[in-house]
């Protein structure tokens, strides 16, 4: 679900793609990680957040600007990073709105170690871009908005790097929060080093705008928060929706080696869909799950955690041929008619786990119109959780921020695994 928003004037500031994204030769850190040490990411009213255990400090990554999506940490140990973003509008009531728009205007942003715009960004070319911009992107803007907005027509929420050090990107399309889920999400890959060749691995494949039919049919259904499996195994949330209101979605699973390899294997930055080997992992329901957003690993049992935006449970665990591990308590949520309806509830987007199990996840909190309609999150609402384990027993989750607005996910570092970012 992309941040509602409302209407903006376009600033006339805007920022190019000055140079490929090419990775830099980076002395590898030690293999062995910090004892205890890791440091917990999120995403919020368009800045980025963090927490570094087991001191407890709350700190800011991204001051206030446009992040509005999952972080994935470059796999070089340089400690750079990218972000989804979108255009800040003024109606968010954030100095974000005041600052120089990225181009084009819908992307994955890469980042300095230090949370610093390094000018580059990731997209796949078409040509809409904003006035000024040299660079378009084949995301549309909203639909009978002048001047023009890029909030509702594609955002990148999810993202991973795999083995080859290729990124992938989840686009949600138009999905808002209604039901059923539109299926115009997509699957984006940019390929190392210098990421310069982007590759629709899945998307819409009729209708829609241009060639890559943007905001047509056929393609995911609200992808989520993504993850690689221990073979580099794409493992994809996808929410998706059955029998009227009655959500069903599933996490599918993509063979590592049906996926484009480079830039040749994708001519006119569409992969041939014949190609790709996808089964589902995990087939959600009304009673388990019925709304996947979110997937992680968790290091205590070597099995799967799956987050569920709506329903209870919220989170429950999977061993890797997708059968729920029943030895594993559940974290309770939200049934599908009490959505909004507990103050003190929560609505799960994206999870992630500390070395020694830890759970961390992002509260939405939602609020939906009758019928399942208009779902989205609550004003000052969104909450990051901690939950705690007692010999296997989850405890209440507890909240170490609060009064956020559309958090949508979760990344934990671990370093000496890795360069994790950190403010200057």
């Amino acid at each position: 679900m992309a941040r509602q928003r409302a209407t903006v004037a376009v600033a006339a500031a805007v920022i190019a793609v000055v140079a490929p994204l090419t990775l830099p030769a980076v002395s590898r850190a030690s293999s062995a990680p910090s004892r205890g040490r890791y440091v917990v990411y999120w995403d919020q009213n368009e800045e980025e957040d963090s927490l570094s255990q087991p001191a407890g400090k709350l700190g800011t990554l991204i001051p206030p600007w446009d992040p509005n999506g999952q972080l994935c940490i470059v796999p070089d140990h340089s400690g750079r990073f990218v972000v989804g973003y979108n255009p800040t509008l003024e109606s968010q009531h954030n100095p974000g709105s005041k600052k120089p728009l990225k181009a084009p205007p819908v992307g994955e942003a890469l980042y300095d170690r230090h949370g610093k715009f390094t000018g580059k960004t990731l997209f796949v070319p078409g040509p809409y871009k904003l006035p000024g911009q040299k660079v378009g992107s084949d995301i549309p803007p909203d639909a009978g908005k002048q001047p023009p907005e890029y909030n509702s027509n594609g955002t990148f929420t999810g993202c991973v790097f795999d083995r080859r050090g290729n990124l992938f990107a989840a686009d949600l399309g138009t999905a808002q929060g209604d039901f059923p889920s539109p299926d115009d999400g997509r699957l984006i890959e940019w390929f190392a080093p210098d990421y310069r060749n982007a590759c629709v691995v899945i998307g819409p494949t009729t209708d829609g705008d241009g060639p890559h039919h943007v905001d047509g049919h056929g393609g995911l259904r609200q992808p989520g928060d993504l993850a690689l499996d221990a073979n580099g195994d794409l493992m994809v949330p996808e929410a998706g929706v059955a029998n009227g209101i009655v959500p069903a979605g599933r996490v599918q699973r993509i063979d590592h080696t049906s996926l484009p390899a480079r830039a040749a294997d994708c001519p006119g930055n569409l992969y041939p869909p014949d190609r790709l080997r996808v089964s589902t992992f995990f087939q959600g329901s009304l009673n388990l799950l019925p709304f996947p957003l979110a997937i992680a690993r968790d290091p205590t049992c070597n099995c799967w955690a799956i987050g569920s935006t709506i329903g209870d449970p919220a989170i429950a665990w999977f061993d890797d041929q997708g059968q729920q591990r029943t030895d594993r308590p559940v974290v309770p949520g939200q049934a599908v008619a009490d959505i909004g309806s507990d103050p003190n509830g929560w609505n799960p987007f994206g999870i992630a786990f500390a070395p020694d199990g830890t759970l961390y996840f992002v509260d939405i909190h939602l609020h939906c119109d009758p019928g399942l309609t208009n779902c989205g999150p609550t004003t000052k609402g969104g909450r990051v959780l901690m939950v705690t384990f007692t010999n296997g027993q989850p405890g209440t989750p507890t909240p170490i921020s609060t009064g956020l607005d559309f958090p949508t996910s979760a990344t934990v570092c671990v370093p000496g695994t890795q360069t994790c970012p950190s403010p200057r």
